[in-house]
């Protein structure tokens, strides 16, 4: 499997901001107390914040009070929608199929391969959208 524990780093950064602005202590939440609370070293929190940012489901914020707020509520964000931000369009499977034997059938049986792996990860995205950060912690 190629996917990394980003997924999990990214739904843990964002019930961490839902939890600490929810209780009123911050606005924003900084990428540096992000990091060190959830003891996810600051290069890959910055790069998974980036992630975040760029589909839409924090704001950032520049300068002294600045830092990174949810967009909406968790209610509203679903896990495909965490994945997909992190590890964007990349196969779960990775699949080589350039193969140095000579068998009549051999390429109905490597698409027939590839279908299975392709509709699990089609399962998998669909469980993964009936699911919000909210239901996480109820």
């Amino acid at each position: 499997m190629s996917y990394s524990t980003a997924t999990f780093q990214a739904t843990s950064i964002l019930l961490y901001i839902h939890f600490k602005t929810e209780d009123g202590l911050y606005d924003f939440l900084s990428t540096r107390s992000i990091s060190e609370y959830l003891s996810i070293p600051n290069p890959t929190a910055v790069k998974i914040l980036n992630k975040l940012r760029v589909a839409g489901l924090i704001h950032t914020k520049e300068g002294a009070k600045g830092g990174n707020l949810l967009t909406k509520s968790i209610s509203e964000i679903s896990m495909l929608e965490v994945f997909t931000a992190v590890e964007q369009d990349k196969p779960l499977f990775k699949i080589q199929h350039n193969f140095n034997i000579d068998y009549e059938n051999l390429d109905s049986i490597v698409n027939s391969g590839i279908e299975c792996l392709n509709d699990a990860e089609k399962a998998m995205k669909e469980s993964l959208s009936k699911k919000t950060l909210l239901d996480l912690i109820k």
